[in-house]
């Protein structure tokens, strides 16, 4: 790989995870007596959990407070991370072989720490990380170039010598804008899969295909 750095979202792109997501959403609005729009996960994706509450309160008109709500979204996901949630295919091998090689490795991930940890220690990728970057240590979702600069800043390498890992478009966008190589993982949950393959560098349906590639590959 001729890179220095590898940055990784983790919900959707190491972790498959997105399914719990949908069911929590599908779980939570319906003890509420709502069903989920069909543009609320898209909406919601790119944002920061915090930032989710406040627009589901506004949008759905309820009266709670936004600590709340992230708090019991963590309580019905902090079981799957810490016990039953599975790597994506070639996900461990592919981080492995990187840390192998020397390539500085990090997670950038929209999720709380409460999850994050549980999920990267279970699988074994935790220890092979020279950082982790949560979003709520920036002040932009991943639109914005921003947790991406941070990572890179932690890993002490620049954007150029860096590949940011992601399975939303926005992430896409957001690394995209700042400079980073992107590859898109694909992750039906998510969507945008022709417009991830149409602005990533590199668009993968397992990690399996980046093992032995000219470019990403170890």
């Amino acid at each position: 790989m001729k890179f220095r750095g590898a940055i990784f979202d983790m919900d959707g792109t190491l972790l498959d995870s997105m399914h719990v997501w949908n069911q929590i959403d599908v779980d939570f609005l319906a003890a509420r007596g709502i069903r989920v729009p069909a543009d609320y996960k898209q909406t919601v994706n790119k944002m920061r959990s915090y930032d989710i509450a406040v627009y589901t309160i506004s949008r759905f008109h309820l009266k709670e407070k936004p600590e709340d709500l992230v708090q019991e979204w963590i309580d019905m996901a902090i079981d799957a991370y810490s016990h039953t949630l599975p790597l994506k295919e070639g996900a461990y091998e592919y981080v492995s072989a990187l840390h192998d090689r020397g390539v500085k490795l990090a997670v950038a991930t929209s999720s709380d720490k409460e999850l994050v940890y549980p999920a990267l220690e279970r699988t074994g990728i935790l220890p092979m990380l020279d950082c982790v970057v949560l979003a709520n240590e920036v002040k932009a979702d991943k639109g914005s170039p921003d947790i991406y600069l941070r990572a890179a800043d932690q890993l002490h390498v620049t954007p150029r010598e860096c590949v940011v890992y992601e399975d939303i478009i926005e992430g896409i966008r957001g690394a995209g804008a700042g400079g980073f190589t992107t590859v898109a993982v694909y992750e039906p949950a998510g969507g945008h899969e022709q417009e991830k393959q149409k602005e990533a560098d590199r668009y993968i349906r397992s990690f399996r295909e980046l093992m032995d590639d000219p470019v990403f590959g170890v």
